[in-house]
């Protein structure tokens, strides 16, 4: 009896004992990462607070910080609208400057927390803003406590969203965040709306006026027609009119069409 329970049993033994060190490789003791591990989580916390700060919080669901695989987390970076890939991981991870001469993992990220903070600390943008400020600051302590104890850090509280710092003097960091700022459309200047009366009576004006200088011309012609007929030599002594009675006629031809031509239209209002 005993002999069949060790038969059946030793295969499930021998299974297990190949899988428990496999299981031990696959995840690190808890306050134990390996250096990618702790970069990984670095970044991810940062990349999710520019996030935040910036008002994309939806730009987290891409981020790939399952594994401790760097070059995944990189990857899930690149096609980042706010560019944290271009503007602060290939300055900062990519080169590997900062961990030249550094022999132990604690110092490498010590100067890699540094580094980060360093860069966001540069936009002109959060050094205004007070809350912005102490947003970074809250991310800052964390990624320090993570250092000593080894412990995944929190995300930050996400601090109120502000506009970005587009103009000159903007930190590299701020650049980001610019790229994804919408400017506000500029305010149209009010237009005046033209009075109805006005925009009725000023073409009425200009036609009466066209109207008035036609007919002055042609009682104008008509007038110097008559005046040459009556100037014209009479066909008998007794039709022949003295130059004072010529006088006369003129005056009254020139009073009688004062008389028919109507008032002259007053003119559009002076603006």
């Amino acid at each position: 009896m005993k002999t069949q329970l060790a038969c059946r049993c030793w295969p499930l033994l021998l299974a297990a004992a190949l899988l428990l060190p496999l299981a031990a490789s696959a995840q690190t003791p808890l306050g134990q990462p390996s250096l990618d591990e702790a970069k990984v989580q670095i970044w991810c916390a940062t990349a999710r607070y520019v996030y935040a700060d910036a008002g994309r919080p939806q730009l987290q669901r891409s981020l790939r910080c399952e594994g401790g695989n760097l070059q995944a987390l990189a990857a899930s970076l690149r096609p980042d609208s706010l560019r944290i890939y271009s503007v602060l991981y290939a300055p900062i991870e990519a080169k590997g400057r900062i961990y030249k001469g550094l022999k132990d993992n604690p110092a490498r990220l010590t100067a890699l927390v540094k580094a980060i903070i360093g860069k966001l600390k540069a936009s002109p943008a959060r050094q205004r803003d007070p809350a912005r400020l102490a947003g970074l600051q809250t991310l800052e302590k964390k990624l320090t406590d993570y250092v000593q104890t080894g412990l995944p850090p929190t995300d930050p509280a996400p601090a109120p969203q502000a506009a970005a710092d587009a103009g000159s003097g903007a930190g590299p960091a701020e650049a980001a965040e610019a790229s994804a700022t919408v400017p506000a459309p500029s305010p149209r200047a009010p237009v005046t709306a033209e009075p109805l009366l006005d925009r009725f009576f000023a073409p009425l004006a200009l036609i009466l006026s066209i109207l008035s200088l036609v007919l002055y011309g042609m009682l104008r012609l008509s007038l110097n027609r008559t005046l040459r007929e009556l100037r014209r030599p009479a066909s008998s002594p007794s039709q022949e009119l003295t130059a004072a009675q010529r006088q006369q006629v003129e005056e009254v031809v020139a009073r009688r069409v004062a008389e028919a031509l109507p008032a002259a239209p007053a003119g559009p209002p002076a603006e």
